[in-house]
């Protein structure tokens, strides 16, 4: 269990650099309960996956939580592993599990754009 707060913090341009490598829907639930998760008003929620960098550090997986259509979805989707892309609306939230004093970042965007 973890202990969630709603409400993100705009990041603006944190990263150098962001390469785009894939887009999944975001899933919930356990075993045969697994489904996709969906906002309230019921639109998918997708997970971005992306290479990115920021200073003197060394690149680094990071996932991204996208709320978007399929058709959305299927689009971004056609976009080449590797591309170098922005991050749209970037804003991040930290988190705890329960009974750990350990928290950590996850990050929502609102959607993707060619930074080429």
């Amino acid at each position: 269990m973890s202990i969630q707060y709603g409400y993100y913090l705009p990041l603006g341009n944190v990263y150098d650099s962001v390469r785009f490598v894939s887009i999944t829907a975001k899933m919930t639930g356990f075993g045969s309960t697994v489904e996709q998760k969906q906002d309230k008003a019921g639109t998918p929620v997708w997970t971005i996956s992306a290479l990115v960098k920021r200073g003197d550090d060394p690149a680094a997986m990071e996932n991204f939580s996208l709320i978007a259509s399929v058709k959305t979805a299927e689009a971004i989707g056609k976009v080449a592993e590797l591309t170098p892309i922005r991050l749209v609306g970037l804003s991040g939230g930290k988190w705890a599990k329960a009974g750990s004093d350990r928290t950590e970042w996850s990050f929502q965007i609102t959607s993707i754009e060619s930074a080429s």
